[in-house]
């Protein structure tokens, strides 16, 4: 909660809450003064943004009113409360949270945590061959049908499962973790390891194939202070200081003016002022009621709109 006098409004979010660009976006409204209320299911995706930064939030639904005018897009990306758009919606909370947790030293070159695709695996080896660093070639391992159906099984348990190769400093974990919640919603662990890192492989995302690039991870490094090592510029991109994995770790120089750069930047660019957000959201929300229209949904284009 923002810490302000006035009473929580309830509302409900008719967006998918699987999406980090929704969970980002519920915090950032929560924060400014609104309770989020939800069906029993979703409780364990904003279980660990309670626990570890208050996200204000309720079981249930009933006669909290529904905020209209919400849009996001995973493929620009774009999201939009109202007349106020951001490529994302970030709340204040976890820039505050991440900032104060830099450390004064970092103990590893470089780093990657997360879900191997056939494309990434290709441009971390790439990089890696290029680095010289051949030993920690990412083994290109097919998932068998019981592979697959036990990682399936471990996916609806809540339960990641995770693959490692490195030095004292490079470090690669090959994990589901970012797929799998309640840690979707916040991993320690994985924060803690771009904390530590000078520089984070971004290869590009899971939309590479539709002329998508952009990933979470270039600004969950930015919010840690790891520089970015980017597998191709894009949009989302402009205006922050990266590096290319075209470049080998033996030239890669940390900075922490790039560092002070990107962050501010991206404060600036994804969060949106409390109070500014608060009169949004109130010229938006219905009176009397949690009526608020229909829901479009376009899965196969990843964009969600109220």
């Amino acid at each position: 909660m923002s810490g302000r006098d006035e009473k929580a409004i309830d509302v409900t979010i008719d967006l998918p809450f699987d999406l980090l660009q929704t969970l980002r976006l519920v915090h950032a409204i929560s924060e400014a003064g609104f309770r989020i209320c939800i069906d029993p299911a979703d409780r364990k995706k904003l279980v660990l943004l309670n626990r570890i930064f208050g996200l204000d939030y309720k079981i249930g639904t009933a006669g909290a009113r529904k905020v209209p005018g919400l849009y996001i897009d995973h493929m620009t990306p774009v999201s939009r409360i109202g007349s106020i758009e951001r490529p994302l919606i970030m709340p204040a909370a976890i820039f505050d949270h991440c900032r104060q947790r830099w450390p004064e030293h970092r103990k590893v070159d470089v780093s990657f945590a997360g879900l191997l695709t056939d494309s990434r695996r290709a441009a971390i080896n790439d990089w890696l061959r290029l680095s010289h660093l051949e030993e920690l070639a990412v083994p290109d391992r097919k998932p068998t049908v019981l592979g697959k159906f036990v990682r399936k099984v471990a996916c609806k348990a809540g339960i990641s499962i995770a693959d490692y190769v490195g030095t004292q400093n490079v470090k690669i974990y090959m994990s589901d973790q970012g797929r799998v919640f309640p840690r979707k919603s916040w991993n320690t662990a994985y924060y803690d390891l771009l904390l530590d890192s000078k520089f984070v492989l971004c290869p590009s995302g899971d939309f590479k194939n539709n002329g998508v690039v952009w990933t979470y991870r270039f600004f969950e490094a930015v919010l840690c202070g790891a520089v970015p090592v980017i597998e191709e510029p894009c949009d989302a991109y402009e205006g922050f200081r990266y590096r290319l994995m075209s470049v080998p770790l033996e030239s890669l120089q940390w900075s922490r003016a790039d560092a002070e750069h990107n962050f501010d930047l991206a404060r600036q660019r994804l969060t949106i002022d409390r109070d500014v957000l608060r009169s949004e959201l109130m010229r938006l929300l219905p009176v009397g009621g949690a009526e608020a229209g229909a829901v479009r949904k376009d899965y196969a284009n990843g964009i969600y709109a109220t």
